[in-house]
Formats: structure tokens, C-alpha cells, sequence
């Protein structure tokens, strides 16, 4: 082993503070008994933004977009240069990787991997359930967003 490692600040601070060389982790109970992939928050977060794609149109531009203060008691407009080009589409994505990451990568417990595919995984089931469940409506319908990888899903009963 690298003697810059055995011998770091950071390794014996954290044996100090947690009595183990071992790496901590971010939730007290430690890591999960189950495997890294899928993830369950990454699953989740992708099958929602599918089934909230079928619904809304995604290429919509948010207009007059806010933000919250720092203090987070009150909201202000947004001023980034993406203003003006946000689109539901966007926010979606954004949202099923802060649900994902917020959870598993950042807290230690996942791979930046297992939340990308994971939220693949939810959003192609999502998808399965859309295309069945087209077919118990009476009403002839097309309609089609576009996915996390950038390809279209059509959703159809005709």
C-alpha cells in the first residue's frame, strides 16, 4: 500500500473519530446489506419523470423561472443564462438525478453507475406499463417524449 495513504492526516483523523480504519459512511447504520445496483431511489426517480412525460409537454419553456433565497424562506428569479430555456424535460432529468444521487452517491452508498442505469431501468419499466396499460383506453392516442438518452418512446394504442 502507498505509504502516502498510511500515513495521511485524513486516515488517522478518521480513525480518531471513529475508531476504525475502515471507511465511514454517511447514515450511522452503516452500508446496506444489498447490492450497489439498482439503485432504488435511482429506479424511482426515472419511472416518475417517464410517467410525468407522458403527461406533460416536455419541450415546454418554463417561463419566469425561481429560485430560493440562501435562507430558503422566500423565492427569487432566476438568472442563470440557461433562463429562458428551460424546459420541463430538463427539470424532469435534473430531478431524477438529484433524487438518485442526493441519496446513494453522495451518501456513499452507490456508484455513480448504479444511479445512471438505475434510472434507465425505471424509466424503461415505466414505459412497459404505459404501453400496456394504452391498450385498456377506448380513446385512439400517440404520444411521445423524449427519454433520459435522448431517444423518443412513443407510447400508442393505435
Amino acid at each position: 500500500m502507498n505509504d502516502n495513504v498510511l500515513h495521511s492526516q485524513a486516515l488517522q483523523a478518521s480513525y480518531d473519530q471513529y475508531h476504525s480504519y475502515l471507511l465511514s459512511q454517511a447514515f450511522p447504520e452503516g452500508s446496506p446489506l444489498h447490492p450497489a445496483y439498482p439503485t432504488g431511489h435511482g429506479v424511482v426517480g426515472g419511472a416518475c419523470i417517464a410517467l410525468l412525460k407522458f403527461f406533460f409537454d416536455g419541450n415546454y419553456v418554463i417561463p419566469n423561472p425561481l429560485v430560493p433565497t440562501n435562507d430558503g424562506l422566500s423565492l427569487v428569479p432566476y438568472t442563470g443564462q440557461d433562463r429562458g430555456r428551460l424546459t420541463v424535460n430538463g427539470e424532469l432529468n435534473k430531478l431524477a438525478h438529484n433524487v438518485s444521487f442526493g441519496h446513494g452517491v453522495h451518501g456513499g452508498i452507490h456508484w455513480r453507475s448504479d444511479s445512471d442505469c438505475s434510472m434507465l431501468l425505471g424509466e424503461a419499466f415505466a414505459i412497459s406499463v404505459l404501453q400496456d396499460k394504452a391498450h385498456t383506453y377506448n380513446e385512439k392516442f400517440t404520444i411521445r417524449f423524449t427519454k433520459l438518452d435522448g431517444t423518443i418512446a412513443t407510447i400508442s394504442n393505435r
